[in-house]
């Protein structure tokens, strides 16, 4: 028996086509260009033409008051966080959210930058469809791929997300405000290691899936060729296809080093994703840090002068240390007499006794190191990993 008769689909978008069979014996594939679901985006930005955002102004934290359809993956995650239908929303709230951690994430992503085609386009951008039902944790970290950002649960409750982008440091470190044991350094291992990344997308102007391959050719005369297949999660363009090749390639074969240590209290103003500067006089021979013993607002007086402290006023040097309010500050260094050492400016605020201080020159510099955990551990112990450092790779990656 038939029954003609209407029924409603909730929140399903359908169609539908009539086509001749004798021209098409079997139902025919068929393929759609949808906008996508409509999101929340800051109520300073506004949707360009190929979906990606542009912002005007400072963000009061408030969303615009219409949803619209956008490229762009952080306002994408957020939306899957949050929404209870299809998304988290049952288990996450919007307060558990550190949204001010997305648009930071968010203005970095739709920065217009060369496409490798003679044009310009969002540096990142997400034009796929979830059609069936996902593991929660692997649908988070696939979004998060597609801009390269970490996310993690932060001390203050909420969800923050972490992005690889250029970042100034924020902290330093050296044997004097570490524990015992100072710092360890381990190499990843050989085998996760690659010469060639060859990374799967949906060319949207072919509409088919084609290969974007990146090699490195000082690294396979090294090690020969490695390759690694990677498929770029909502990835359609081809210059956002070799960026992420780049990146890979450059992360497996120079950010393949570890540096582990454990430190106090002090540390809990760092995250994940934070950049910091390491000297370790075991590793360089010099002992160039320590502790402040007394400080001005334009000289500090170190904890020790002795010959053990190569305290060297040549090759343009500058002197870090941290303030009290635990922020880094760096100025250039004017004179050097015994224990006192003298910069060219005021510190922001005046260093306070027993902080923190690192002297470096164009021949003895610091180490930096991008933390990827944190754990705290038992009597407010804090271990720390960090991985290799340089801000120079995002030129590579961008700019060859």
């Amino acid at each position: 028996e038939i029954i003609d008769q209407q029924f409603a689909y909730a929140n399903t978008a359908h169609t539908a086509l009539r086509f001749d069979s004798e021209i098409f014996p079997q139902v025919p594939a068929r393929m759609w260009r949808v906008r996508g679901i409509k999101v929340k985006i800051p109520n300073n930005a506004s949707v360009r033409a190929d979906g990606s955002l542009s912002f005007s102004g400072s963000w009061n934290g408030s969303f615009s008051g219409t949803k619209v359809s956008t490229t762009c993956p952080s306002w994408i995650l957020y939306d899957i966080l949050t929404n209870e239908r299809y998304g988290f929303g049952s288990h996450i709230t919007e307060a558990q959210l550190d949204k001010f951690s997305f648009y930071s994430v968010s203005t970095y992503n739709n920065e217009l930058i060369n496409d490798g085609q003679g044009g310009t386009h969002a540096r990142f951008a997400f034009n796929g469809s979830v059609q069936k039902q996902t593991d929660a944790y692997k649908l988070i970290n696939s979004l998060c791929s597609t801009m390269r950002v970490m996310p993690y649960w932060g001390s203050s409750g909420a969800l923050y997300i972490s992005q690889d982008s250029p970042k100034s440091s924020s902290y330093i470190f050296n044997l004097s405000n570490t524990l015992e044991g100072g710092f360890s350094y381990e190499g990843t291992s050989s085998k996760t290691r690659a010469t060639q990344i060859n990374v799967s997308y949906f060319d949207s102007i072919t509409r088919t899936v084609d290969w974007e391959d990146v090699s490195d050719s000082a690294m396979q005369n090294k090690w020969g060729i490695i390759q690694k297949n990677v498929k770029g999660y909502g990835v359609t363009s081809r210059g956002q296809a070799s960026r992420l090749g780049k990146w890979m390639l450059y992360t497996l074969t120079r950010e393949c080093e570890v540096v582990n240590f454990k430190a106090t209290l002090e540390t809990c103003i760092l995250a994940p994703g934070d950049i910091i500067e390491i000297a370790d006089p075991v590793r360089s021979g010099l002992r160039r840090g320590g502790k402040i013993a007394s400080a001005s607002s334009t000289s500090i007086t170190v904890d020790d002068s002795s010959s053990q402290t190569d305290l060297d006023n040549s090759n343009n040097p500058i002197l870090s240390v941290v303030l009290p309010d635990g922020s880094m500050e760096t100025k250039t260094v004017t004179n050097i007499d015994g224990a006192v050492i003298t910069v060219d400016s005021a510190f922001s605020s005046t260093p306070q006794y027993n902080s923190v201080w690192i002297l470096s020159n164009d021949t003895a510099q610091t180490t930096t190191w991008r933390i990827i955990s944190i754990v705290e551990g038992e009597n407010n112990i804090y271990e720390i990993s960090a991985l290799t450092y340089n801000e120079s790779k995002f030129d590579y990656i961008e700019d060859d």
